[in-house]
C-alpha cells in the first residue's frame, strides 16, 4: 500500500489554478437534484419486491431459489440486453428524453406487478422494469458530468447517490407502511384480471409517482452541453473495449472488486427482510419501516461525509476518490459479518446501520472516478459496462447464491442468518483487496488527464 501511496498520493493541486473550478449554475444543481429523484424512484420500484418475499412465496407457492431468480435474474438480465445498445445513444443523443421516457415505462411496469396472476407474468413485469431502469445509471452519470465542474463531481454524485440510497430505504419504509395499512385486506377478484392480493396493491401505488416526475423532467430539464467532446458520433464498442484494456491495471481490479461488492449488496438487500422475519419474527410491516428509516439516515450521513472527504483528500491526493471507497468498504466489512449473528434484532439493525454508512462512503467518489477517466462520448458505455457487471452479474448471483445455499446447504430456511455471515466472510475481503489494487493506476490516470487538460 505504501508504494501506491508514493506513486499517486503526493501530488498537490492548486485549487485556484486548476481548470474547471467554476461554480455550477443553479440550473446545473437543479438537473442533479431531479436526476437524484429519478434514481430514488428507480430504487423504490426495484427494492419493494424484497419486502414481500414471504407473501409472494406463499401466494404463488415458490421456493427460495425461484424467489431469488425473481429478485435477481428477472431484473438484472435486461441490463445487458438493453443497457449496451442504449449506452451508444446516451453517448451521442438526447439523454434527457431517453431517461424521462424510460422512467415512465418502468413506473408503468412496476404498477403492472400489481395485477400479475402467476410467477411468469410477475417475471415479465420485472424484466420490463429492469430493462427500462438500465438506462438511468449511465445516462444520469453522463448528464451530471456535463452539468457541474470536475471539482464538484463528488458532491453532485453524492446527491444522485442519495436518491439511489433514499429509494432503497423508502422502498422498505413506504412499502412496509403501506403493507401494514393493507394487512387486513383480503384477496379480491377483479373481472378480466383475476385475484389481487394486498401486497400487489403496494406495487400499484409506488408505480404512480414516476409518471409525474417523467413529465416534469421532460418539460423542465435542459440537455447539458457536452464538455470536452471531440467525437459527436460517439465511439464504437471496439474502441471502448480498447480504452478499457489500455487502462486494465485500473479497470480490471476495480470492476472485479465492485462485482464482488455488488453480489454482497444485492444479496443482502434481497434477503434482509426475510432474515428479520425468520430470525426475529419481524414481519414486513415492522422490519420495513425500521430498516427504511435507519437506512435512510445512515446512507445520507455516509454520502455527505464521503463526498466531503473525497473533496478534502482530492486537494492533496490523486487517488482520493477511490481511496475513500476502499476505506469505507474496509471498515464496513467486520460489521456486516457480525450483524446477522446478533442475539437481538435491535443489535443487528444497529450494526447494519453503521455498516451502511461506511459502505456508501465511497459511492460519490466511485462515480466521479468512472466519469473522469473516460472520454466524454464514451462515458455512458464505460458506465454501462460497470452497471452490467454490478447489476446484471452481481444482482443475479448475489440473491441466487444466498437463496441456493439456504435451499440446498442450510438445514432449514431459518439458518439464513448463517448463510449471510458465511457469504460475507468469504467474499468481502476479496472485494476490498481488489479495490485497493486499483488505487495506484487510478491516481496516474487522474493526474495525466488533468495535465493534458482533458478534465
Amino acid at each position: 500500500m505504501r508504494k501506491a501511496d508514493e506513486a499517486v498520493g503526493e501530488h498537490s493541486h492548486d485549487a485556484a489554478a486548476a481548470p474547471g473550478r467554476e461554480e455550477p449554475a443553479p440550473r446545473g444543481w437543479y438537473t442533479v437534484i431531479v436526476l437524484g429523484v429519478v434514481s430514488m424512484l428507480s430504487f423504490l420500484d426495484r427494492g419493494v419486491m424484497a419486502l414481500f418475499v414471504q407473501p409472494i412465496k406463499r401466494d404463488f407457492n415458490l421456493s427460495d431459489t425461484e424467489m431469488s431468480l425473481l429478485l435477481g435474474l428477472a431484473f438484472t438480465l435486461p441490463y445487458v440486453v438493453v443497457g449496451f445498445p442504449a449506452s451508444r445513444f446516451i453517448d451521442r443523443g438526447n439523454r434527457r428524453n431517453l431517461i424521462a421516457g424510460c422512467l415512465a415505462l418502468w413506473s408503468a411496469a412496476t404498477a403492472c406487478c400489481g395485477i400479475a396472476q402467476n410467477y411468469w407474468t410477475l417475471f415479465v413485469a420485472r424484466f420490463v422494469t429492469g430493462g427500462a431502469e438500465s438506462v438511468n445509471t449511465s445516462g444520469s452519470l453522463s448528464m451530471i458530468a456535463d452539468a457541474v465542474p470536475r471539482h464538484r463531481l463528488p458532491r453532485a454524485y453524492a446527491i444522485q447517490s442519495a436518491g439511489v440510497s433514499g429509494g432503497a430505504a423508502l422502498s422498505l419504509l413506504i412499502g412496509g407502511v403501506l403493507f401494514g395499512l393493507l394487512t387486513h385486506v383480503e384477496p379480491f377478484h377483479v373481472p378480466l384480471i383475476g385475484t389481487i392480493h394486498n401486497w400487489q396493491l403496494v406495487f400499484m401505488i409506488v408505480g404512480i409517482p414516476g409518471l409525474t416526475v417523467a413529465a416534469i423532467m421532460f418539460l423542465t430539464i435542459p440537455e447539458p452541453r457536452r464538455k470536452g467532446g471531440s467525437r459527436p458520433g460517439g465511439y464504437p464498442l471496439r474502441e471502448v473495449f480498447g480504452h478499457i484494456w489500455g487502462s486494465r491495471k485500473f479497470h480490471m481490479p476495480l470492476l472485479l472488486g465492485m462485482l464482488v461488492h455488488a453480489m454482497l449488496l444485492f444479496g443482502f438487500a434481497a434477503w434482509m427482510p426475510a432474515f428479520y422475519e425468520r430470525t426475529y419474527g419481524w414481519g414486513p410491516e415492522i422490519a420495513g419501516p425500521l430498516m427504511g428509516v435507519v437506512s435512510l439516515f445512515a446512507t445520507l450521513a455516509g454520502l455527505i461525509g464521503g463526498a466531503r472527504l473525497a473533496e478534502l483528500m482530492g486537494e492533496r491526493r490523486d487517488d482520493a476518490n477511490l481511496r475513500v471507497l476502499f476505506l469505507g468498504h474496509l471498515i464496513a466489512l467486520p460489521l456486516l459479518i457480525a450483524a446477522p449473528l446478533m442475539p437481538s434484532p435491535w443489535l443487528a439493525l444497529g450494526l447494519n446501520a453503521v455498516a451502511v454508512a461506511f459502505g456508501v462512503l465511497g459511492s460519490p467518489g466511485f462515480s466521479a472516478a468512472i466519469q473522469i477517466t473516460a472520454p466524454n462520448e464514451m462515458r455512458a458505455q464505460v458506465a454501462v459496462m460497470y452497471a452490467a457487471g454490478i447489476t446484471a452479474i452481481g444482482g443475479t448471483l448475489g440473491p441466487t447464491l444466498i437463496g441456493g445455499l439456504t435451499d440446498f446447504v442450510a438445514s432449514s430456511e431459518n439458518d439464513l442468518r448463517y448463510v449471510l455471515t458465511a457469504v460475507q466472510a468469504a467474499l468481502g475481503p476479496v472485494g476490498v483487496f481488489l479495490v485497493w489494487k486499483s488505487l495506484a493506476a487510478y491516481g496516474r490516470i487522474y493526474r495525466q488527464r488533468i495535465d493534458d487538460g482533458s478534465i
